[in-house]
């Protein structure tokens, strides 16, 4: 079975996106609604009007992009988890340790050792959000144990805002392997049980008013509000062969109309369940997160074109830093507002905070990711087998 390497490409766009829907949310939000940019139709075209109701809003839709990534796991995974054939629970479990947390430690510590130097006056200028959200609390001991561990909680993820996503990867992983096995042996009987996980937990948490989670049970229950998507790239997995026989032989109105517009269901003008919006907002989100994110995986899989175009070496590059993008890049664009924003204008400062961001991320890659990741397959690795066999 070959590595479906542009799926890694998939990644580095999606971490993109999320870099540039963060970038969006420190825009102040009087000029995104009453910034002129055109006249069509008796219409004024402010931005708000250009990225939330035409297809540009897949620029800014951060919430489809970690949807997308949480089935991109799933799918991913399953591949892992059939080829290792569940030798050894422990190994995959170490290795997603060593994938995932250890260099989140390192981003976390770095944030919270970063904080007190940088953050000596108040930011003018951006959102509200940006103003009082990311690094709202002080980095005490007990702040940064309680981000370590993975609480998840609204306060224990200041130091880093994108983190409650890979707190809810983390989780995910380590019943992974249990969860691909009773997929396959009881798949209805799971799939039933997952379903009703979700709506238990949407329902509970948002009579509650309670969506981002202020206690660490609560937080347990978000999680299941999101595990349907590991469940569905599972499922990819299970049917792949059937998905490309569709692919294949459906009518070519569907591969070149259908599928790149459920696309566009990825940046759906709801929000997902990281924001108490109601029960059927949810549900119709997840939904459509569902639908566009197969849709993505199947064009990029069975499309020759696109799947060419995503193994180029560039695109492969942004694939490989895709993890330290979407990990560090708030923590950059922090440090760079407090040192950089007092002396010139957010659109200049914008200029420079994107790109340095993916230096940052290459960095972080090589001296933190790539290390960490080397030491979970050395730790793992078969001794009875010669290394160029191990996977």
């Amino acid at each position: 079975m070959r590595r479906e390497t542009e799926l890694d490409a998939v990644r580095g766009i999606a971490a993109l996106i999320v870099m540039f829907f963060h970038f969006w949310l420190i825009i102040p939000d009087e000029w995104k609604s009453h910034a002129y940019i055109t006249h069509m139709a008796g219409i004024s075209i402010t931005p708000e009007i250009l990225f939330h109701f035409t297809p540009l809003r897949l620029l800014v839709s951060g919430s489809g992009a970690v949807g997308l990534f949480f089935v991109l796991s799933g799918y991913v995974l399953s591949l892992s988890v059939a080829r290792q054939r569940m030798a050894s629970y422990g190994r995959f479990v170490i290795r997603r340790i060593f994938r995932i947390y250890l260099p989140f430690v390192v981003v976390i510590l770095f944030s919270a050792s970063l904080l007190p130097l940088v953050k000596t006056a108040p930011l003018h200028g951006v959102s509200q959000w940006f103003a009082n959200g990311p690094w709202s609390v002080y980095p005490t001991e007990q702040v940064i144990m309680g981000h370590l561990m993975m609480i998840g909680t609204v306060p224990l993820v200041s130091l880093d805002s994108p983190i409650w996503s890979l707190i809810i990867e983390m989780r995910v992983s380590l019943i992974f392997p249990i969860l691909f096995i009773l997929m396959e042996k009881y798949r209805s009987e799971t799939l039933t049980g997952v379903v009703a996980a979700y709506f238990f937990s949407s329902i509970f948490l948002n009579r509650l008013g309670e969506n981002p989670p202020t206690t660490f049970m609560h937080s347990i229950l978000f999680t299941f509000e999101y595990l349907p998507l590991f469940v569905v790239g599972i499922l990819f997995y299970q049917f792949r062969e059937q998905i490309r026989g569709f692919y294949g032989s459906t009518w070519p109105v569907i591969r070149n109309i259908a599928l790149p517009l459920a696309v566009l269901l990825l940046g759906t003008p709801t929000i997902g369940p990281e924001n108490a919006v109601g029960i059927m907002k949810n549900l119709i989100w997840i939904v459509c997160t569902i639908v566009g994110s197969c849709a993505v995986i199947c064009i990029v899989l069975h499309n020759e074109k696109i799947s060419l175009y995503l193994q180029k070496s560039h695109m492969q590059g942004l694939g490989h830093i895709s993890y330290s993008l979407y990990l560090s890049h708030m923590v950059v664009l922090l440090v760079m507002a407090y040192t950089l924003l007092h002396h010139m204008s957010l659109w200049e400062w914008g200029m420079l905070a994107l790109p340095t961001c993916c230096v940052v991320a290459m960095v972080c890659f090589w001296l933190v990711e790539s290390p960490c990741m080397k030491a979970g397959y050395w730790l793992t690795r078969r001794r009875y087998l010669k290394p160029g066999l191990v996977g």
